[in-house]
């Protein structure tokens, strides 16, 4: 008998999303001479002029910031000045065209500047933690028929049918399958410098598979399986970042339990333009099954009767990729859009998803990013692959165990996600 593996939630090749920072936080404020200069190299420059003592605020590169211009006005006693008023331009302190008295003048500036957790860039600077969790249900679902079948003999007391083909024919019996998950996983980050952070995960989830809609009527056939079924640590580096491009590799490992151990290598690449970060996306991954060669989607029930609908078979070893692209953009001080479309080689199967996420930050170190996911295309549908179930008490033959193996067709392939994402950052 081949042994299987039960994969339900195997190959989550989504993005891991770990919670940090970096050009985060406020500029020190602090009292300048006449002509003080805020430094802006590592956004672009406004290029609005603001009228002397006004109050503006602007959105660039991701960065929400706002900086006023306070005058400092001369305590009782003190000499009082005739002077111009600064004015504030392109990020710099100005004066205006008027001559000025070899004089030194106070003014007050500050800048606050907030980056947006939901970023898919985000990552903590050195000595902070981020922290994602991620609550989400997901569900995808197939139609088949049963084409064809052959029944081996597993009952060693009847010698006649012991490790013999009993039985094969062609049939034509459909049905469909429906999985289930709700997860919640965290993922929690630690900056080891400004641009390297060490990442370590887990995820709890609990699944639903159902085999049901059988035409022959027979009842359907439900399977739960709950726990702290994922592990994983990584690390994430943000190798380039400068007023245009910014880009990031990472590195993870993870554990399925009773599954898989996967090794997983990811890189991202953005373009800043204003306020929207233009990015794609390439990731890699390699999985060794722990248990068996078989994986797919599983049901069984308490009379000790189960059934697979594998995806692929004799296999321990599987590669696979994906590639897309993505844009995230702030719409204002509270709210952000992200999008991407990816395109992925799953083994035994191609898929082109999107998916779309709002982010709301009420707070610099709080976020909540709520996201959606659905299949646009799978080449699963038409696709035929094997199917195996174990019969315990079988009707019609003299064995008391029988193992029945043959092809099914997918004739339909659907699958969506959604989810909201708690960010923290400290």
């Amino acid at each position: 008998m081949k042994k299987y593996t039960l994969a339900l939630a195997l190959f989550a090749l989504a993005p891991i999303v770990s919670a940090g920072a970096y050009e985060y936080g406020q500029q020190p404020s602090g009292y300048y001479s006449a002509r003080p200069v805020v430094k802006t190299n590592t956004y672009k420059k406004s290029g609005s002029a603001r009228k002397s003592g006004s109050y503006n605020n602007v959105v660039t590169n991701n960065f929400y910031y706002n900086q006023p211009a306070q005058y400092y006005k001369p305590k009782s006693g003190e000499t009082s000045h005739n002077y111009d008023k600064l004015n504030y331009n392109d990020g710099n302190y100005y004066t205006g065209n008027k001559k000025q008295e070899n004089r030194t003048i106070k003014s007050y500036s500050v800048q606050e500047r907030k980056f947006f957790l939901a970023h898919p860039f985000f990552q903590p600077l050195k000595g902070h933690v981020g922290s994602v969790t991620d609550f989400s249900y997901a569900r995808n679902n197939f139609d088949f028929d049963l084409i064809n079948g052959s029944v081996l003999g597993l009952d060693p007391t009847v010698a006649s049918e012991y490790n013999q083909i009993i039985d094969s024919q062609n049939i034509l019996v459909s049905g469909k399958e429906e999985t289930s998950m709700f997860a919640v996983k965290e993922d929690l980050s630690y900056g080891l410098t400004d641009t390297l952070s060490l990442v370590l995960m887990a995820q709890y989830d609990k699944t639903k598979v159902t085999f049901k809609d059988w035409s022959g009527g027979e009842p359907s056939d439900t399977f739960s399986n709950s726990g702290l079924n994922l592990f994983g640590i990584g690390l994430q580096n943000r190798f380039v970042d400068n007023k245009n491009w910014i880009v990031m590799g990472e590195a993870f490992f993870q554990h399925q339990k009773d599954t898989a151990n996967t090794f997983m290598g990811a890189v991202k690449a953005g373009y800043k333009i204003d306020t929207t970060t233009v990015y794609g996306i390439g990731r890699i991954s390699y999985t060794n099954l722990t248990k068996g060669d078989v994986y797919g989607s599983y049901v069984e029930n308490p009379s000790g009767d189960w059934m697979i609908l594998s995806y692929n078979t004799d296999v321990k070893d599987i590669l696979q990729g994906e590639g897309g692209l993505g844009a995230f953009t702030v719409l204002n001080k509270y709210f952000t859009l992200n999008g991407e479309l990816m395109y992925g080689y799953y083994d035994w199967h191609n898929q082109l998803n999107i998916k779309g996420a709002l982010g709301v930050q009420p707070a610099d170190s709080f976020a909540l990013n709520l996201y959606a996911s659905t299949v646009l295309y799978d080449s699963a549908k038409g696709k035929t692959r094997q199917y195996i179930n174990y019969d315990v008490d079988p009707d019609g033959y003299a064995s008391s165990v029988v193992y029945t193996f043959g092809d099914y067709k997918i004739k339909k392939y659907n699958e969506w996600k959604v989810g909201v994402q708690a960010i923290l950052y400290f």
